[in-house]
């Protein structure tokens, strides 16, 4: 019987009930009529006729089976019975269903919660080999950032990324004059192809240009979306405008989507690559977070080993004031999206726990 048919009999329940009891009469009538024409007697006639087709009861339950609502019909049984008897309760049904709004509440509020941060894949392009290339040089900078002249070597030898970029850390800020009241905003230093490598793309104007990854051509600036609208009032003719940053002039070539979390800033500028903190003889390093594309194939352990051994032969190069920087540099490749949500899951699948039992 297929569902449609069943769901009709469903709706059609006393016609159906109606044709069965017909149906049961109609049998044990012939078969009572066939007793007495043989010359049983007609009351003998009917308790044989009967004791044929056995209890009709019994007959009308199997029938009911195949029709195959007899779950359904036994569910709404229940249901009419739950209502019938948290109508006779009201305070047990209002702590009840409080109690379950809470729950499911909870629960949907934080799976969604769940889902965007730990499940749903990082909304850029190549999400999925997106690595933090990163290096523990034996202080207490941790072992996700990576020192300049090393990132440099990996950027010049790569052989394990498709692309590579990286951004400065711990920027106190800068003064934001030009266009109204000065103001405080942050100021995140990423190299020329950074945006390209994420695949984000400018709500308005353009992303960095290579040039402009070169010492004295880096004073361009994008703005993040929150800053145009609040600063400058979502002009849209603000391309080509100069803004200062601490006095120096850049000038604005784009405005980024406010949904650019990494790395958040007020405003972004490039890194010149070719600066003198790029050199392992410099006296004053950079301290950076760099970000890969993984080539296709190439698996992370494989990239870890690669740059390691770039990491130790650089090291050779590194003046002895440099070289008090790091002591042992030991590389770490960490996917993204791990990196980002590390601090975060452990609280996340708690709070999922407690909301569930909660439920």
């Amino acid at each position: 019987m297929s569902c449609i048919h069943r769901l009709r009999s469903l709706f059609r329940r006393k016609r159906l009930e109606h044709d069965l009891d017909d149906e049961l009469r109609y049998h044990v009538e012939e078969k009572t009529r066939e007793l007495i024409a043989t010359g049983v007697a007609p009351e003998e006639a009917r308790r044989e006729a009967l004791k044929a087709f056995g209890r009709v009861g019994a007959v009308k339950e199997k029938v009911r089976e195949a029709w195959g609502y007899r779950w359904l019909e036994m569910l709404l049984q229940d249901v009419r019975f739950a209502l019938k008897m948290l109508r006779r309760n009201p305070g047990f049904t209002a702590v009840s269903i409080i109690t379950l709004a809470l729950g499911i509440g909870a629960n949907t509020a934080i799976f969604s919660v769940v889902n965007t941060v730990l499940l749903r894949p990082l909304p850029y392009k190549n999400a999925q080999r997106l690595v933090c290339p990163a290096e523990n040089i034996g202080n207490s900078c941790g072992s996700i950032y990576v020192l300049s002249p090393d990132f440099a070597a990996w950027k010049d030898q790569n052989r394990v990324f498709q692309r590579i970029g990286a951004f400065s850390t711990g920027d106190p800020g800068a003064n934001l004059t030009g266009g109204g009241q000065p103001a405080r905003v942050s100021v995140t230093h990423v190299t020329a192809d950074f945006f390209h490598m994420l695949g984000v793309q400018p709500i308005l104007g353009r992303m960095f240009s290579s040039w402009e990854g070169k010492e004295g051509q880096n004073h361009v600036a994008l703005l993040s979306e929150s800053l145009w609208r609040s600063r400058f009032g979502a002009d849209r003719h603000i391309l080509g405008r100069t803004i200062h940053l601490d006095g120096a002039p850049y000038t604005v070539v784009g405005v980024m989507p406010g949904n650019l979390r990494y790395p958040e800033a007020d405003i972004w500028a490039p890194i010149a690559l070719n600066a003198s903190i790029f050199s392992p003889r410099a006296s004053f390093l950079t301290i950076l977070r760099a970000i890969g594309i993984l080539k296709p194939g190439v698996s992370v352990a494989r990239a870890q080993a690669y740059l390691q051994v770039i990491t130790q032969r650089i090291g050779r190069e590194y003046s002895p004031s440099a070289a008090r920087w790091r002591k042992h540099p030991r590389v770490e490749v960490i996917p993204l999206h791990e990196l980002l949500v590390q601090n975060v899951r452990p609280l996340l699948l708690i709070l999922l726990g407690a909301v569930g039992l909660v439920l």
